[in-house]
């Protein structure tokens, strides 16, 4: 029998039972995930703290890798408004595109050129698709002669007949009127000053211009001066064409032009030219290749109209090298990134080892119950989606404002604000939060992956296995690494480079290598792992040392660090890489600061020296400025004279070459930049040296060593200066390493005294003067100093200015940048860490201190154990840390000077160890300290001592 319709079947008859199976499977799919996620933000909830130290890490993460595609989207649209600065006004950086036809075998016909003209006003702006600040057109005539009325006397001179858009706008009529537009008789012209000056030319003034060459002979039109004009600004934009302001154009009305120009020669114009000016501002590296695409396609058009129109100026080539130098600066700063993204990385597994190890017990519940490690692992993964997810927003927007601080960087932690620039999201930010947010996921995961497997019987097994140290530690990976480092140490002893894999890092310059930052990393981390090794033996050393110590307190804390040290390894191992990265990056900042201002002054001498070539005087001799009127100059607060020679030095079998430096002793101190490792002994005592006698000199070391010279030998030098040759009879006196201005590259030098010299030469010649110059002296004040005192000089450099251009370099400012904001993040995560390790261990402990107060010590007593075991902890840290970063410092900032150039290791690199940074890195560790010791107590004051008594009764 047949069964009646269902209500359902009835009101709904295309519902069947596999859609209603479908429908039922989808809601519970849908309510399934709700619950997941209640489930998860309850999870959340409970453990908010840590959670929230989680989610600092990952807004941490993603401002860093965030910031850097954004920084070098901002420092490249800087190199590209310098490389376009004569095109920058009004803070607009201009975009010029020329388009030029030169007109073959009688020029354009009119129907061409309108064809052209009309594309260009209507379709070329679109094309290119930047916003239009200025457009403009010129059209020429071929040369004609200009000859007197009637055309029947000689040539005067050669003219174009020309038309240009806007030109009332620009010029200057300084004689007559704006020329009218005559159906008939004369066609009047605008004539520049300059000509109507050579012709004595007056307004109303007529003149014959013949026809081209393709004419019958004698044509032409009469002419007459409307009026006399000059640019009103000559280095303004409008005049793209250099052509435009030349004294041979006589400019005509358009109407004119059109109408009684062309009509009677209709393939007059031979030169048509098309200016567009574009703003580009907008432009982005990303938006790069479109623009050159639509450039292309602009092009074609114009040739597709009539073969032959060229693109003569266009961004094109600029904008391709910026967007290049965008994507390099992007891929090494994101290299130099890694040790300050691994940190964190560290940090986020850290702490969710935390968050998994208060779980333990509930995994292991859930597991005996029947839920499976994939569905564990799904809650931990959902966890760091939502997580993920919220620092997304965050993140991004404190990557814009570390790339804005980055811009400022001079130096590790030294700002210094410049001119806005465009600080804003780019697709690569957006792309690197992503990547990085997925790898911090995966990361968070970790600690649940082996905790997944826990059951009821396998987790209180594992509690008794506590002692154990980790993983890496068990299987001897920092010790294997060790060697690592070796061999990596090994290879810039002996290579000056490092190779991984093949691949070389670059020698010279480590702005642009990450690799040679490679060796220093692996270094500090391997090392920092290994000093986890011992801290486990000197806390037991200091726990032996501490029984001969009376009081209860230190002896206590050091006995419960020995048992428990390996449960400090995470923080303490982040505290050591913290300071030990922090301390190298800080050390090789400074020293790097230090040899840029040392390898500048010694190749400049002073802040900025010249060659005063002398005023011509009788006899062939030069005549000199005194020296006096140097000091005078506004800017000028020292100065000292320098001759530099070349040198023939007698030796046994004939002479070697050599470089001679006359220098007034004087003064040489008091502008010269000296450094102690230039000579064995002090710079006033080798200047006294001189003093002694005239006919002293110093001699490099490497001269020393080739002929064998000692202090007080005699030897007559072949100088050559003047006018011609001498003999310098001269004693040696002292030896030197190096010397301002003098390479050991180019051979051995010689310092003497000037005054010797010039007596010598029977006079003075052409000098140096190194000048001295104020903080607030400007450059072309001191030049305008110099060109009002008579002084026909010669520039060979300017000290400041070399060092500024070197410390804005994009490669150098964004890795000191991001080294600065990465010790800022790092410092800022290992407080955190720090601070919730005092929280959950002062929490873990809690019936243990209950136990303590039962039996008598006070809450001061419990006050300063916790202090104490704070203190020793974050103590040995940063010692470890400061041990490992002075060590790597040492060790491998020498092979990070740059290689590239000649003179390039001269002078060497001074490894300065920057205390004073240091100092401040140790205030930080200092304060969390005194946060942890606080925090402490407070949760001991709040502690009860009947809820810990009880609770161990339980247990």
């Amino acid at each position: 029998m047949a069964s009646e319709p269902t209500t359902e079947s009835i009101t709904n008859p295309t519902v069947t039972t596999s859609d209603a199976e479908h429908w039922s499977f989808g809601l519970n799919w849908l309510s399934s995930i709700v619950g997941l996620v209640q489930i998860v933000a309850l999870r959340i909830w409970s453990n908010l703290r840590l959670m929230l130290a989680i989610l600092a890490g990952m807004i941490v993460a993603v401002a860093l890798v965030s910031s850097i595609p954004v920084y070098a989207e901002a420092v490249g649209y800087r190199v590209l408004r310098d490389e376009y600065a004569q095109n920058t006004f009004a803070n607009v950086l201009r975009f010029d595109f020329l388009y030029r036809y030169l007109g073959a075998q009688g020029g354009l016909t009119v129907a061409q050129y309108n064809k052209l003209n009309d594309y260009f006003n209507q379709q070329a702006p679109g094309t290119i698709d930047l916003p239009v600040l200025m457009r403009g057109r010129y059209i020429s005539s071929d040369k004609r002669s200009l000859m007197p009325p009637g055309g029947d006397s000689p040539a005067v001179t050669s003219v174009n007949l020309a038309f240009s858009d806007g030109l009332a706008d620009h010029i200057q009529i300084t004689d007559g009127g704006w020329p009218r537009t005559t159906s008939s008789g004369p066609i009047e012209v605008l004539m520049t000053g300059a000509l109507a000056r050579q012709l004595k030319a007056v307004v109303g003034q007529e003149f014959f211009v013949v026809d081209s060459q393709d004419n019958p002979s004698g044509n032409g039109v009469t002419i007459r001066v409307a009026g006399i004009w000059q640019p009103k600004n000559p280095a303004e934009p409008f005049w793209f064409y250099s052509e435009m302001k030349a004294d041979t154009v006589l400019y005509v009305p358009l109407e004119s032009y059109t109408r009684r120009l062309l009509t009677r020669e209709p393939r007059m114009i031979t030169v048509a030219l098309w200016y567009l000016s574009d703003d580009g501002r907008v432009i982005r590296s990303a938006a790069v290749p479109a623009v050159q695409a639509h450039i292309d396609e602009g092009i074609r058009e114009f040739e597709a109209l009539l073969p032959g129109v060229q693109l003569d100026v266009s961004p094109g080539g600029v904008l391709a090298r910026h967007q290049e130098r965008v994507q390099s600066l992007t891929t090494s700063l994101t290299l130099f990134s890694l040790p300050l993204l691994g940190l964190v990385a560290y940090f986020v597994i850290l702490v969710a080892g935390l968050v998994v190890q208060r779980q333990s017990n509930e995994i292991a519940v859930l597991r005996s119950r029947g839920v499976s490690r994939l569905q564990i692992l799904d809650i931990y993964l959902l966890e760091g989606v939502l997580l993920g997810l919220l620092a997304l927003g965050p993140g991004l927007l404190l990557g814009l404002g570390a790339a804005l601080l980055m811009t400022w960087v001079q130096s590790f932690l030294v700002l210094q604000p410049v001119s806005d620039l465009p600080i804003e999201l780019t697709p690569a930010a957006w792309q690197r939060a992503g990547q990085v947010l997925l790898l911090l996921i995966v990361a968070s995961l970790i600690p649940a992956f082996g905790a997944a497997n826990y059951t009821i019987v396998s987790y209180k097994s594992a509690r008794d296995r506590l002692t154990r140290g980790p993983l890496w530690q068990r299987m001897w990976l920092d010790l294997i690494l060790l060697v690592v480092v070796a061999y990596g140490f090994w290879q810039l002893t002996r290579n000056g480079t490092v190779t991984v894999f093949g691949v070389e890092a670059a020698t010279g310059d480590p702005f642009t290598s990450p690799l040679l930052l490679l060796a220093p990393t692996l270094y500090i981390v391997v090392l920092g792992m290994v000093s986890l090794r011992i801290f486990p033996i000197v806390i037991t050393a200091l726990t032996w040392l501490s029984d001969r110590l009376r009081g209860i307190v230190v002896v206590t804390a050091l006995r419960y660090l020995a048992r428990t040290s390996r449960a400090y390894i995470g923080p303490v191992l982040l505290l050591v890489l913290t300071l030990s990265l922090s301390i190298f990056t800080a050390s090789m900042a400074g020293t790097v600061d230090r040899q840029l201002f040392d390898q500048i002054y010694y190749a400049t001498g002073g802040d900025m020296p010249i060659t005063d070539r002398g005023q011509p005087a009788d006899g062939g001799k030069l005549s000199f400025v005194p020296l006096e009127k140097y000091a005078q100059i506004p800017g000028v607060n020292g100065l000292t004279q320098v001759v530099q020679s070349p040198a023939e030095v007698p030796i046994s079998n004939g002479s070697v070459q050599a470089q001679f430096l006359g220098i007034d002793r004087t003064t040489f101190a008091s502008v010269a930049r000296w450094r102690p490792d230039y000579a064995d002994a002090p710079l006033d005592q080798l200047m006294q040296r001189l003093a002694s006698a005239q006919q002293n000199v110093l001699i490099s070391s490497a001269l020393r060593d080739q002929q064998g010279l000692q202090i007080g030998d005699h030897m007559t030098l072949k100088l050559y200066g003047g006018t011609g040759g001498f003999d310098l009879p001269v004693v040696v006196a002292g030896v030197v390493n190096l010397f301002p201005t003098v390479y050991p590259e180019d051979g051995p030098f010689i310092i003497g005294n000037l005054p010797y010299v010039f007596s010598k030469a029977g006079g003075p010649y052409s000098y140096d003067v190194w000048l001295k110059l104020s903080d607030n002296a400007a450059r072309t004040d001191v030049e305008t100093g110099l060109r009002n005192a008579g002084i026909d000089f010669i520039e060979r450099g300017y000290a400041p200015k070399d060092i500024v251009a070197e410390r804005g370099r994009p490669e150098r400012q964004g890795l000191f940048g991001l080294l600065s904001v990465g010790f800022v993040a790092s410092a800022f995560l290992t407080v955190l860490g720090f601070l919730f390790y005092a929280v959950l261990s002062f929490q873990r402990r809690f019936i243990e201190f209950g136990m303590l107060r039962a039996i008598g010590l006070s809450s001061r007593q419990l006050g300063a154990l916790l202090a104490c075991e704070q203190a020793l902890i974050i103590g040995i840290g940063a010692l470890a840390g400061t041990v490992i970063g002075v060590s790597a410092s040492y060790l491998f900032i020498p092979f990070m000077q740059v290689r590239a150039e000649k003179h390039a290791l001269t002078p060497p690199f001074l490894v300065e160890i920057a205390w004073l940074r240091i100092a401040i890195i140790y205030v930080v560790f200092g304060v969390m300290l005194l946060c942890a010791v606080s925090i402490t107590l407070l949760l001991l004051r709040r502690m009860k001592l009947f809820q810990a008594v009880k609770l161990g009764e339980t247990v």
